[in-house]
């Protein structure tokens, strides 16, 4: 009896003290939630307002770095440039400039002597301070001549030159005309100034050039500015040329033989054309005609020689 106290005893003690250690675990929990609002808080607006700032850490701040800005490419800034200062408009306020006329003239005359003539035509271009640029002559079946020459003579000689020219034969054809290239002349003239002034520009900016990449890209724009300027300057010069020097063009031919035919030459020109075409018809003929003519032959002689030679020896066995 007294052993069963004892463990009676022992497990009571045990159930309490368990139960002490409960109570100690949740005397937090009694007392209610804990209030973090006290510890952290962020301030109100209105504390906020009169709160001091805070002091600055003792460390150094590090330096905000300034951000660079793009290197900007030199051909941007010649096309800024370009069109800050813009395209030149070409320049008509000149009124008075002098006309740009290309004359030309064509002249078909009848001459009693060639040669005789061909020379006229020649000394009057001598005297004109004019040249000759193009010339040639023939003589036809019937033993006449003919030719035509290309004259180039400056423009104030033109009307006058002409009227010489007339009075070496008998005019059967003539033929002058005026090309107005005013308008051309000064739009190939303002667009070459404003393609020099290009180029000079692109000049200053591949000064400008920091590495090889910019002066390939300089280089390059300048070269397709120059082949500009040089295709200008060629058309202007053409233009100058066939203003300051008109073209005439001067055909000067002998008068036909006048006779009278009956056609037996031309009769006798046909026949024999006619003779040679049959004679031709029949030697390509010939040249057809040959292989079939030789493999019938062969056949033949096959057939009347061979043959009959081998009928022979075999009835003689």
């Amino acid at each position: 009896m007294e052993k069963y106290t004892k463990i009676a005893v022992v497990v009571v003690l045990c159930v309490l003290a368990a139960s002490a250690g409960f109570l100690v675990s949740t005397l937090p929990y009694l007392a209610g939630p804990t209030d973090h609002s006290q510890r952290n808080r962020y301030p109100t607006e209105e504390e906020d307002r009169f709160a001091l700032p805070p002091e600055p850490p003792m460390s150094m701040p590090m330096p905000t770095p300034v951000p660079r800005a793009a290197p900007e490419s030199l051909m941007s800034k010649y096309a800024e440039k370009t069109m800050s200062v813009g395209t030149p408009e070409p320049q008509y306020a000149d009124t008075d400039t002098e006309r740009k006329i290309i004359q030309r003239a064509s002249l078909r005359i009848e001459v009693k002597d060639f040669q005789s003539s061909s020379d006229a035509v020649i000394d009057i271009v001598e005297r004109s301070n004019g040249f000759i640029s193009d010339s040639h002559s023939y003589v036809t079946d019937t033993g006449r001549k003919r030719g035509s020459t290309t004259i180039r003579i400056p423009a104030d000689r033109f009307i006058a030159v002409i009227n010489e020219i007339e009075c070496v034969g008998d005019v059967k054809s003539k033929d002058t005309s005026g090309e107005d290239v005013t308008e051309e002349y000064i739009d190939l003239t303002a667009r070459l100034n404003n393609s020099e002034r290009q180029e000079q520009r692109l000049l200053e900016i591949l000064d400008m050039a920091n590495n090889t990449k910019e002066v390939l890209e300089v280089e390059r724009e300048i070269w397709r500015v120059r082949t500009e300027i040089e295709r200008l300057t060629g058309r202007i010069k053409y233009l100058e040329n066939r203003v300051e020097l008109a073209t005439i063009s001067v055909s000067l031919y002998e008068p036909e033989p006048i006779t009278h035919s009956w056609g037996i030459r031309d009769a006798i020109r046909s026949a024999f054309e006619c003779f040679v075409s049959v004679i031709r018809g029949l030697i390509i003929l010939v040249g057809y005609a040959l292989p079939i003519l030789i493999l019938v032959g062969l056949g033949w002689l096959v057939k009347t020689k061979l043959m009959p030679r081998l009928r022979r020896k075999r009835d003689g066995k």
